[in-house]
């Protein structure tokens, strides 16, 4: 695909590396780069939290979070396999998208932004007293769903309607739905729906971030 992808942290960690390279820490601190390089390095560093930054998805005139993928022309949500519809992402790409642009030092109005836009949606949409419970279905397999629990620690869903900002799950055929019960056995056991993994770029945005 030429799609800009974010889907398994694939640019932010191509950024990571890049940055590395620039801040000389760890096993990149006796690297020698041949002239111009450094440069080269540091343009293409900032083009990637460039297009980071356009392609965060503005809903309703602001900005909020990120897909897995995005057109490369148009920059706009775009669909990557057939269970992968173009949606916000809450689980997943977006956090790491965050914690990125929070290792960013002394960053831009529009790098600042971003991260207060990211954060807030996520704070906003997070599935409360829900758990993820494993248990053992009338087949005598291994079984996955969602279920009410007063008090669990939050989740996100991985995927949110671009429209209505819900969670949804999708099978294989590409049909998006509400509940995780509601896909085959397959996919709902094989992909990662639901995680707590916005829950560390929230603390480090209010513990560290957010005061520097």
């Amino acid at each position: 695909s030429s799609h800009i992808t974010f889907n398994d942290c694939a640019m932010a960690n191509v950024l990571r590396f890049l940055k590395k390279i620039l801040d000389g820490k760890g096993d990149y601190r006796v690297l020698t780069l041949p002239d111009g390089y450094q440069e080269k390095v540091k343009h293409a560093f900032d083009k990637g939290i460039e297009c980071i930054l356009k392609c965060q998805i503005i809903k309703d005139g602001k900005p909020t979070v990120w897909c897995q993928q995005h057109d490369e022309i148009t920059l706009l949500p775009a669909k990557a396999r057939d269970f992968e519809l173009a949606s916000f992402t809450g689980a997943g790409e977006t956090p790491d998208i965050l914690m990125l642009l929070m290792s960013i030092d002394s960053p831009s109005s529009d790098i600042v932004n971003a991260v207060k836009a990211g954060i807030n949606w996520l704070e906003q949409h997070e599935m409360k007293n829900i758990k993820l419970e494993n248990f053992i279905n009338q087949d005598g397999k291994k079984d996955r769903r969602l279920v009410q629990k007063q008090g669990a620690p939050p989740l996100w869903a991985r995927y949110y309607d671009l429209q209505n900002e819900l969670p949804f799950f999708c099978d294989r055929d590409g049909i998006a739905k509400q509940q995780l019960e509601d896909i085959g056995y397959e996919r709902r056991n094989g992909y990662g729906w639901v995680n707590d993994s916005p829950q560390k770029a929230i603390d480090f945005y209010y513990n560290q971030w957010k005061y520097k």
